[in-house]
């Protein structure tokens, strides 16, 4: 009976295979990003430092479909002028999937354009030394509504090493020129396998709530906000002190013209503790001003910037160069004619 209908199952088998490799693809993205910051502090709240670097960030891997692919990389850091220091490769490893206005990636990922939050929760300065989420994201996204929510996974217990992870969420809202924005992240940090350390679980966090406006549509600006709100904070170190939780008001405007911009951001309030953001927010007062010139294209993002930075009795100033190129596509398709 197989011999007589061989012909008919090799022509089924063979028609199945090419309809699979149509919708396939194999993916390739590679970036650049260039750095150049220097920050001139002489304040108690922060550290004043020079960073320079090139990192280069390349995965390739294969697309199922429009909605489901796997990639796998590598992210390699050169900081300028550490010829002979060896600073491993960030691995890249990762499922990305989408269905309808939900979607998932679970594995090592890049971080930018995927996971954004304000500076006085999350300091700029993972985008240079740590760009890779290790953990999960998931995302909602509608047009006028996004949310998502994340964990990533920095550092996993042994006798040297503590366990901790960052845990956050974000969500935008806009309607007509009302607009919302709510972000909170969390840093757990937890003991070494070595009991005898006399090591304390810490926890915390921080979050702000911030409605605003969007003014654009009445200026001949490219982009005009204003924001206020409140931000807030936890912080416990277990069988040493218990929660702390300060407030304060919180407040952004933004505008850009041509590709030239300036932002302000000012804090009142309580005096925060957010391990992983800014640490100018120690301050009960802070007021930033950023100076910057911009460019955006489908492959390329270039920003110069000067921001002043005032807490009572200083005023410091830094500058930064950041250039960010990028390309993506198909190295091998299966479509035919």
């Amino acid at each position: 009976m197989i011999q007589k209908y061989r012909h008919t199952i090799v022509i089924a088998l063979v028609l199945t295979l090419q309809c699979s490799l149509r919708a396939q693809h194999f993916n390739y993205e590679f970036e650049y990003l260039g750095f150049f910051d220097n920050r001139e502090y002489f304040n108690p709240l922060v550290n004043d430092q020079t960073m320079a670097g090139s990192r280069v960030s390349a995965a390739a891997g294969y697309a199922f479909d429009e909605n489901n692919r796997m990639m796998a990389g590598a992210s390699y850091l050169y900081e300028f002028g550490s010829k002979g220091e060896w600073i491993a490769p960030d691995v890249i490893a990762y499922y990305q999937g989408n269905r309808k206005h939900l979607g998932i990636i679970i594995g090592a990922f890049p971080r930018t354009g995927k996971i954004e939050l304000p500076l006085t929760l999350f300091t700029d300065t993972f985008a240079y030394y740590r760009p890779i989420t290790e953990g999960i994201l998931l995302q909602f996204s509608k047009p006028n509504f996004s949310h998502n929510l994340w964990i990533d996974w920095t550092g996993r217990q042994s006798y040297e090493k503590q366990e901790s992870f960052l845990l956050g969420f974000s969500g935008k809202y806009q309607h007509g020129i009302f607009i919302w924005q709510h972000h909170f992240i969390m840093t757990h940090l937890a003991h070494t396998k070595n009991t005898n350390a006399g090591e304390h679980i810490r926890d915390n966090a921080g979050f702000i709530l911030l409605p605003g406006l969007n003014l654009t549509q009445y200026t001949r600006l490219d982009s005009l906000t204003l924001s206020a709100g409140l931000l807030g904070s936890y912080d416990r170190l277990r069988n040493v002190y218990d929660f702390r939780v300060p407030w304060g008001f919180y407040a952004e405007a933004g505008a850009v013209f041509r590709g030239f911009g300036l932002q302000g951001t000012l804090y009142m309030g309580e005096s925060q503790v957010i391990t992983s953001g800014e640490g100018f927010y120690k301050s009960d007062r802070y007021l930033r001003a950023d100076a910057f010139y911009g460019v955006s294209k489908p492959h390329l993002q270039a920003k110069v910037q000067c921001s002043l930075h005032v807490v009572p009795g200083v005023v410091d100033v830094s500058m930064s160069l950041v250039i960010r190129a990028s390309i993506q596509g198909l190295f091998g398709s299966y479509q035919r004619n």
